[in-house]
């Protein structure tokens, strides 16, 4: 079973929920609540990127966040995925910082919003 890695403490408690929910699809998908999947959360502190965020330094919020999925990667993890939207917004230097591969959940909430036929709206 391959083993996920989540970038937490973007938001705490949307780690928890997302975790708790992971863990119930991955109970319903298998058949048993007598299994976990394999998953390992390496928190960061929001605060500190919302700093740099704020200053415009986004070599160095790519950098942080970069460095936590490394640390996931040394924790034997095949994948990971951020909780939060913001670290979004710099998905692609994140990922250049890091040889973990990285889900994008903005490209899968784009493809679901397509599929229902949702459009933006422009204020």
């Amino acid at each position: 079973m391959q083993k996920l890695g989540i970038i937490g403490g973007i938001g705490p408690e949307a780690t928890m929920n997302y975790y708790s929910a992971i863990i119930k699809r991955y109970q319903e998908r298998i058949g048993t609540d007598k299994e976990l999947p394999r998953i390992t959360i390496e928190s960061i502190n929001m605060y500190h990127m919302f700093r740099l965020l704020d200053a415009q330094q986004y070599d160095k919020v790519a950098g942080y966040v970069g460095a936590t999925a490394n640390n996931l990667l040394k924790a034997g993890c095949d994948f990971g995925l951020m909780y939060g939207n913001t670290p979004y917004l710099l998905f692609d230097q994140i990922q250049a910082c890091t040889d973990l591969p990285l889900l994008n959940i903005g490209e899968t909430a784009l493809a679901a919003a397509q599929q229902l036929h949702l459009q933006q709206w422009l204020y």
